[in-house]
């Protein structure tokens, strides 16, 4: 194999509790790289098949990128993968901490799951080998209490319940997380409780010498540039985002929250509960918060502080301005195994619900407490709101009916993370077209719109963030690029410090010992961005599935950070679709994927 790369990887049937170690496939990894890429070549016929996401039938993968274990800063990530629960499409998440590292050095770059336990187990993967253990009496178990001896990721009592945006859970109280899509409540589909991995192997970059030189060219000024996230946060944009109009106010209705912001912003944070710093292995940022409440109602939340998107969509989004109360709800989350952003978009549709006199006993906006025993009760699933709450707005709504779509604020049944299209234009087509449904992180493409540029991606100086002109393609592009972040497993936060397609090419180019130029690289990405839209396109999912929830598209914000703006949105979707060169339905066309080799899929379009 080449250099990053351990070689193998674990299939494991629940079903029988058979474990095969496996040899890695060249052209896969050349092809595909790993993480994102090599997650969805290895499941996109089983997944594309349309198995029931909480049935045997659906594969579960966990993948790492040839980056992990070696010196390649912000590389220790890893992607899991499935049909998703919530959105009945390509589901898919990343995690940082130190788990994947700990897959290398058991011996695997990936581990492939099919089947499902007839009682619940856990996997123990140590130097080339696996076991399936009784975890009967870890059922129930909460993620921070869970230790199993080594680096682990598991789920928690809401998974195991049924809550359909179930997280997958690492590094205990650090609350790291593959957050979105639901993969916690599939892992539990399966009754298999945690995945513990440790080990001595090590895999070497293939150039370490050029890594080095590689990563000192560029790494001073990434550490230069993120030293306000490591010191408050990521939570330490939410006062500018408010004034910017980029904070999501009120279930996206407001547009100015001045003193809630400062409330809650992390400058606040560090200023009252913080206690130390966290940092993934490896990580020259260190954007990690560690806090602990020692009196009032929320006493003894100790762990985990919360990220921009927990703090916003716990706080801003339902106008609860309590951070102590945000941090609470936030550890309620992490323990139980509920994606934050998600569970904060429900507060958020709940308390609108309550509003306009859909749902009568729900809680008023702002009200901290009933919030957080509504999040309680939707972990437990108890009772009948609570449970349909459970899954998801899109089908909240779909059940209530009337008004409730109005204001179900999602894409394609994924809740939207907390950056507002209305102030950053690029986020409307970026979220309408990403593959797992609304996501910021798929394109990245509101820092270009604030301060980043790309030459190489055609964004030559920062782009203005109100209108349409090449955004629609800048996307395309920049999905490539953040397709290669999350096969080659990194950080995206390394763009933050002026890292280039350029960079990444060195970094990868001397971990693989591959030769590959920018362009070449940008067409592995392109690839696999192809491939995750065929396997969605055979789940049933086309063009008229790429779009918005009225309010972000015919709404004004109201007074506050750009009260106007409104996104352009179908000429940056026309531009979107003509850059990718897909048809008018907005698929990939069979000459299009022979032409990325990916034709033995020509016949799924």
């Amino acid at each position: 194999m080449a250099g990053g790369y351990v070689g193998r990887y674990l299939k494991v049937d629940l079903s029988s509790g058979a474990t095969r170690s496996l040899a890695l496939d060249q052209d896969d990894a050349e092809r595909f790289v790993g993480g994102s890429g090599l997650a969805a070549r290895w499941i996109a016929k089983d997944v594309a098949s349309g198995p029931d996401p909480l049935g045997p039938e659906n594969p579960l993968v966990f993948t790492t990128g040839p980056t992990a274990g070696t010196p390649t800063p912000t590389s220790n990530r890893f992607t899991a993968a499935a049909r998703s629960p919530l959105t009945n499409l390509w589901g898919e998440g990343d995690c940082g901490g130190r788990w994947a590292s700990a897959l290398k050095g058991a011996g695997f770059d990936g581990v492939w799951i099919t089947g499902q336990a007839r009682t619940p187990v856990y996997l123990h993967i140590e130097n080339g080998e696996a076991e399936l253990r009784d975890a009967r009496a870890l059922w129930g178990v909460d993620t921070y209490d869970l230790d199993l001896g080594g680096p682990t990721v598991c789920i928690g009592p809401a998974s195991e319940k049924g809550v359909l945006y179930g997280s997958i859970m690492h590094d205990g109280r650090a609350g790291r997380a593959v957050g979105r899509t639901g993969l916690g409540t599939v892992m539990a589909s399966k009754k298999l409780k945690a995945i513990v991995a440790q080990g001595t192997a090590h895999p070497e970059a293939a150039s370490p010498a050029a890594l080095k030189e590689a990563v000192k060219a560029v790494i001073g000024s990434v550490v230069e540039s993120t030293k306000g996230m490591h010191q408050h946060g990521t939570a330490g944009g939410i006062e500018n985002y408010e004034r910017l109009g980029n904070l999501p106010i009120k279930n996206w209705k407001s547009g100015s929250w001045r003193d809630g912001a400062i409330k809650t912003t992390g400058m606040t944070l560090s200023d009252t509960i913080l206690t130390g710093r966290y940092a993934c292995a490896g990580c020259p940022i260190g954007c990690g918060r560690e806090v602990e409440i020692k009196a009032g109602p929320y006493a003894g939340t100790c762990g985990s502080g919360p990220e921009y998107e927990s703090a916003t969509a716990l706080g801003s989004l339902c106008l609860i301005d309590d951070l102590e109360a945000i941090s609470a709800m936030n550890e309620l989350c992490n323990r139980q195994g509920m994606d934050t952003i998600t569970a904060g978009c429900v507060l958020a549709f709940a308390m609108e619900a309550r509003e306009v006199g859909i749902w009568p006993e729900g809680p008023v906006w702002g009200d901290a407490e009933a919030a957080f025993e509504l999040l309680r009760k939707i972990a437990a699933r108890e009772g009948e709101v609570p449970r349909l709450l459970g899954e998801g707005t899109r089908r909240a709504a779909q059940v209530w009916g009337g008004l409730a779509r109005e204001f179900a604020i999602h894409v394609k049944g994924l809740e939207f993370p907390m950056h507002d299209p209305r102030a950053y234009v690029s986020l409307a087509v970026g979220y309408a077209t990403s593959v797992r449904g609304a996501c910021h992180l798929q394109a990245y493409s509101h820092p270009y719109e604030r301060v980043l540029k790309a030459p190489a991606l055609g964004i030559p100086e920062t782009m203005p963030r109100d209108t349409a002109e090449g955004k629609g393609a800048a996307v395309a592009r920049l999905q490539n690029w953040m397709a290669l972040f999350d096969s080659l497993k990194m950080c995206k936060f390394l763009v933050m410090g002026g890292f280039q397609p350029e960079h990444m090419v060195q970094w990868a180019n001397a971990v693989t010992g591959w030769d590959r130029t920018v362009e070449q690289w940008l067409t592995t990405g392109e690839r696999i961005c192809n491939l995750r839209r065929v396997i969605n396109a055979r789940l049933g999912a086309s063009r008229v599935d790429d779009t918005l929830p009225p309010r972000i598209l015919f709404h004004r914000r109201g007074e506050g950070g750009a009260p106007d703006s409104l996104p352009p949105f179908g000429p940056m979707l026309a531009d979107y679709y003509a850059e990718r060169r897909w048809n008018e339905m907005g698929l990939p066309t069979p000459e299009l994927l022979r032409e990325l080799d990916l034709g033995e899929y020509a016949g799924w379009v």
